[in-house]
């Protein structure tokens, strides 16, 4: 069988899982938080396993097209820059996933290819600190709870690429709320040095 046949057979068997949960979600009495997220984690980790196996198959040309890529991954995604201050920020248009039963690797391939299409130096930090903002309300959040909230998925994808690793001796990690009908995550990554000066503009509102 042809390598693109076989990758795409795969794709439309975990298709088939998809509708599987969906299909569980139509016909059960009561929809559960357990039904959503085993129905958004395959539908999600169908999108990526599609980006990263189809892409493989685009003309050269298209692949070139990075700057096209960019403003769509973006458009979805967010946007990434590095302050005046040498800080990595990226904003997500979407909060942390609820991780309380499953959680798909769909934010950390979206921080990956902000990363990868920047265009600009990034920052590499030896050691860092990451300030992981979530902007919400009573009514728009994703899980109340920090420990229900599927932000593990965020160093590693900037492992490799701004930082080492991610080990309690080279990343601190600080996830902080912040009321908001503009629902979003905004991440920094700076100088471990420069934590409190983070603290200063998180407690003036200027993060």
């Amino acid at each position: 069988m042809e390598r693109s046949k076989y990758d795409i057979l795969n794709l439309q068997n975990d298709a088939i899982k998809v509708m599987k949960y969906i299909s569980e979600l139509l016909s059960a009495p009561h929809v559960t938080d357990r039904s959503i997220d085993n129905y958004m984690c395959e539908l999600e980790n169908l999108c990526v396993k599609s980006r990263i196996t189809l892409e493989s198959y685009r003309s050269e040309e298209t692949r070139k097209g990075s700057i096209r890529t960019n403003e769509i991954v973006s458009g979805v995604a967010g946007s990434i820059e590095v302050t005046n201050g040498g800080w990595l920020h990226i904003t997500l248009n979407t909060l942390l996933p609820n991780c309380k039963h499953r959680v798909s690797g769909y934010i950390g391939d979206n921080i990956r290819r902000l990363i990868y299409y920047y265009g600009n130096e990034l920052p590499y930090f030896e050691k860092a600190f990451l300030g992981i903002v979530e902007y919400c309300n009573y009514e728009n959040h994703n899980a109340l709870d920090n420990d229900n909230k599927g932000w593990k998925m965020i160093p590693n994808a900037l492992k490799g690429s701004v930082i080492e690793d991610d080990s309690q001796f080279v990343l601190s990690i600080g996830l902080f709320s912040k009321i908001s009908d503009n629902a979003r995550c905004e991440i920094y990554v700076l100088p471990l040095e420069d934590g409190a000066v983070f603290m200063d503009f998180l407690n003036s509102n200027t993060v």
